[in-house]
């Protein structure tokens, strides 16, 4: 009876301990099942992005447009080249725009059939291409920059009252003008610039010139009005 009453003891105290040790692994495999659903509820994205873009989501486009004056050679004079752009700014880094200069010092021409007093006007413009470099946070920063496209020469009569008779045959020509930029940013709307490059022209031949007459260096002042 004693034996029988140790034996049942025995068997009762060995069930209590298999149960009290298999109570915390049930607990820890629900803790662990529940925690994998939330982790994998949690990483299934809450909104559709949509797909991916070229230039990303978060793209600020902004724009300007503005005046330039730079000193430069054409015909051996000196002379400015005034001129204007305009630009798409993307980024606060990338603009993509055109520009178009005017030689203020034309050179004197032979005189027309009719002996009126002519002058070598000249012009070039073209799509401009642009990349800004920020300074940790500076107000001053550098871009690089290019104009690509074409101008012309025209023999004209310096007496403009006769818009009719103000043009002849002239040259055109191709251009290529790279350039780096300094830029101050005075407020969110406005900016100055120091710009040096050099101008490389082709296709120069007729009118007695040659490309030796119109490349030459750039340099000068610019101010620009827009979002940047």
């Amino acid at each position: 009876m004693t034996r029988t009453f140790s034996t049942l003891s025995f068997g009762l105290v060995s069930l209590t301990s298999s149960l009290a040790l298999a109570a915390p692994t049930e607990s820890a495999a629900n803790t662990a099942a529940t925690g994998g659903s939330l982790a994998s509820e949690s990483a299934e994205p809450t909104s559709d992005a949509g797909p991916p873009l070229l230039f990303g989501h978060d793209i600020d486009i902004g724009g300007y447009g503005g005046l330039d004056a730079l000193y430069t050679r054409m015909f051996g004079r000196d002379g400015v080249a005034a001129g204007v752009q305009g630009a798409i700014l993307i980024d606060h880094r990338l603009a993509l725009g055109v520009a178009g200069y005017g030689f203020s010092n034309p050179l004197s021409g032979p005189n027309s059939a009719d002996g009126s007093a002519q002058h070598f006007d000249t012009g070039y413009g073209g799509v401009t291409v642009r990349y800004s470099f920020f300074l940790d946070s500076l107000p001053f920063y550098p871009s690089l920059g290019v104009l690509v496209g074409g101008g012309a020469i025209d023999l004209t009569e310096s007496d403009d009252s006769d818009f009719d008779n103000h043009h002849s045959d002239g040259d055109v020509f191709a251009v290529v003008q790279p350039d780096i930029t300094l830029h101050a940013n005075l407020t969110r709307w406005m900016r100055v610039g120091l710009t040096a490059g050099y101008r490389f022209t082709s296709g120069v031949n007729k009118l007695g010139f040659d490309e030796s007459d119109l490349n030459g260096v750039v340099a000068g002042a610019q101010i620009q009005f827009g979002s940047f």
